[in-house]
């Protein structure tokens, strides 16, 4: 029957019920039309139950960690539906939460601040509800504290080498994680034409931004460059990557892009980040309404709540910085 068969047509309906008392994009444009931080919170919290406790003064980090405790209790009800192989991949894809509270600690012991509360506080969420392997995590201080802890973690094995260095790069060690996630995902849902387009998507995007985002900061020779890159590949071949990797500046790079299906997002440099996340996010609108027999819909709406909890972050945060509202619109990907 698949990846995911219509054996589980229940948990279609409950995420649809779900996603219809989120905030919508209704709710954002009027939130941006608030005057100030204290009525775009009021607003908010007639909106949303996520937010009815919530002080006026609330801060990114906070409404981060409201969201996440949101999205942690989806993740829960969804677990619970789910059965046997269905249930093991989509463990696989939640991974990309482990990963974050990795990130998140391993930068906060580079960063020498050891008292950021809400950090730890978001990360304790993660690992007490659905990452126990790394349970613990967010009360290490240091290096040796941080290895000892993600032993028993499924990426512990790629990591470990880094544990005799003396000095760590810390985007070579991530980019080695988020490359081993990516690359495991999209050959276990390879045969899944909707998984595969939400997976590889991102894949090819991501590997795009990565090149273009080191070409302009950094001085990488062009071997380093295509060691970094997730060896996996959807509509962008290793040739077709090639090219980009040659491309040196962003003009360049939109007239390579402009034969591929990703032209339309390489309009202007300075909106690529915001186009990227519009395209991947209307992926997952896409299959998430319309996909009913593959597990790519429940991949779909947990994506599409990520994006979407960006979108009320950053137009809480651009009220807060009495950002135009012109800009605030631009941002969001809804």
């Amino acid at each position: 029957m698949g990846i995911l068969g219509v054996k589980y047509p229940n948990i279609n309906a409950k995420l649809k019920g779900m996603h219809a008392k989120r905030i919508t994009k209704n709710d954002l444009e009027d939130l941006i039309k608030q005057n100030n931080l204290k009525n775009a919170v009021l607003l908010l919290k007639s909106k949303s139950d996520i937010f009815k406790n919530s002080d006026e003064n609330i801060d990114r980090l906070e409404i981060e960690s409201l969201l996440e405790k949101d999205q942690i209790n989806d993740i829960l009800k969804i677990q619970g539906l789910l059965k046997d192989n269905d249930k093991e991949i989509f463990e696989i894809f939640l991974l990309k939460y482990e990963i974050k509270c990795i990130k998140s600690i391993f930068r906060k012991i580079f960063s020498q601040n050891n008292e950021d509360d809400i950090i730890v506080q978001n990360v304790k969420k993660w690992t007490e509800t659905l990452f126990e392997d790394i349970k613990g995590i967010e009360t290490v201080k240091t290096l040796e504290e941080f290895f000892s802890a993600i032993k028993r973690m499924k990426y512990h094995n790629i990591l470990k080498k880094y544990q005799e260095q003396e000095n760590i790069n810390v985007f070579e060690v991530e980019n080695e994680i988020d490359k081993l996630y990516f690359e495991t995902l999209y050959d276990k849902v390879k045969n899944d034409a909707s998984s595969k387009k939400i997976i590889g998507s991102e894949i090819d995007l991501l590997n795009v931004l990565w090149i273009f985002r080191i070409k302009k900061y950094y001085k990488f020779e062009v071997q380093q460059l295509k060691k970094i890159l997730i060896k996996r590949y959807y509509k962008l071949n290793p040739n077709m990557l090639n090219k980009i990797i040659g491309a040196n500046t962003f003009e360049e790079l939109k007239e390579i892009m402009e034969k591929t299906v990703y032209s339309k997002i390489f309009t202007e440099e300075s909106e690529l980040e915001d186009n990227i996340n519009t395209y991947l996010y209307n992926i997952n609108k896409k299959i998430f309404k319309n996909e009913i027999t593959s597990i790519a819909y429940i991949f779909a709406y947990i994506n599409i709540i990520d994006y979407e909890n960006n979108d009320i972050i950053n137009t809480i945060e651009g009220i807060r910085y009495n950002m135009d509202k012109k800009e605030i619109l631009k941002r969001i990907v809804q």
